[in-house]
């Protein structure tokens, strides 16, 4: 596999996370296969533990893999990216205090104090998919762009527009496959789907407070303080987030062991914000070695998520994996 394809596949990995040590292959894949890592040690009569649900579709003689929401662009380093995790907290400092500093002079966006019937949210990322050739010499493999922007109401009513770039190629051997077999190709150009009620689920927003940010994008726990930013990622992606919530997730990250501050990067836009980071894989038994970070950046005037990353280049330069574009309120979607 070519280090870009890693680095695509990387950020979405249902397994990310997952560290076991040397042992049985088979035992490997069973903890994989769960989206809940537990780091305690076996009890009896436990309760069964939560599973991602797959669905396997045969389709011809090939293995296919999709990904969304891969890697953007490369950025800036990130300063000491590709040497030993940093400490869970800097000696003298809160956990993130870079955070704190930002909710205590928060200023306000564009859409604070407005109302509508639909949030409106713009998002970019990169998506994939890897396709098992049928004679056996490895996986071709397609990645495009999807800049996605949704209306959607409280009641999963609204509407969604996907506008697709065109599909690129890692070598001359995905190229030959996909030109082969157009048919396993997603369209490129515009989508737009009128979503019905219920159309989408709408995430629930959590009260405005750490402690309930805490409690509800920190999980599993186990998973180690990386979880939390995964959390914070996922939020953003499903909702807009009023000035309170945004103060209430910086000062839940603010004083989360293991988040610590990053100073400034910029994003694929150009915009600049301060960077937050948590290491894989340390949890309540760390796992040896260094197993990359989440990173987060925020607006350093209004607290807003500008882009998120689960990934890096082997030169330690950063992998945004989603780009947060625009946020609001409106009356009618667009």
């Amino acid at each position: 596999m070519s280090r870009r394809v890693r680095t695509l596949l990387e950020p979405v990995d249902p397994a990310r996370g997952v560290h076991v040590g040397h042992g049985d292959v088979e035992a490997l894949l069973d903890r994989a296969r769960g989206d809940v890592t537990s780091y305690a040690p076996p009890a009896p009569a436990p309760a069964p533990a939560r599973q991602r649900t797959s669905l396997l579709i045969p389709v011809a003689t090939f293995a296919v893999v999709m990904v969304a929401g891969a890697a953007i662009a490369v950025v800036q380093a990130v300063s000491g990216s590709t040497g030993p995790p940093v400490p869970y907290v800097l000696p003298g400092a809160t956990a993130a205090a870079c955070l704190e500093q930002i909710a205590g002079r928060l200023q306000p966006t564009s859409y604070d104090g407005q109302s509508g019937r639909y949030e409106l949210l713009r998002v970019s990322q990169d998506s994939g998919m890897s396709t098992q050739m049928p004679d056996g010499t490895g996986m071709a493999t397609v990645v495009y762009s999807q800049d996605w922007t949704r209306w959607l109401a409280e009641d999963g009513s609204g509407r969604q527009r996907i506008v697709r770039g065109a599909p690129e190629y890692p070598d001359e051997a995905s190229r030959n496959f996909y030109a082969r077999h157009p048919d396993h190709l997603p369209t490129a150009g515009t989508e737009t789907r009128e979503l019905g009620r219920r159309g989408l689920p709408v995430a629930p927003l959590p009260a405005p407070d750490p402690a309930t940010m805490d409690r509800e994008l920190y999980q599993p726990r186990e998973n180690g303080p990386s979880q939390a930013l995964v959390g914070v990622a996922d939020l953003n992606r499903g909702r807009v987030l009023p000035a309170a919530h945004r103060v209430a997730v910086l000062r839940f990250l603010a004083t989360t062991d293991g988040v610590v501050c990053r100073g400034e990067l910029t994003d694929p836009t150009g915009r600049t914000g301060v960077a937050v980071s948590a290491d894989r894989g340390r949890g309540p038994r760390p796992s040896p070695g260094d197993h990359g970070r989440e990173l987060l950046l925020f607006d350093a005037r209004t607290g807003e998520l500008l882009a998120s990353s689960g990934g890096a280049t082997p030169d330690g330069d950063v992998v945004w994996s989603v780009v947060y574009l625009e946020r609001g309120y409106t009356d009618r979607p667009g």
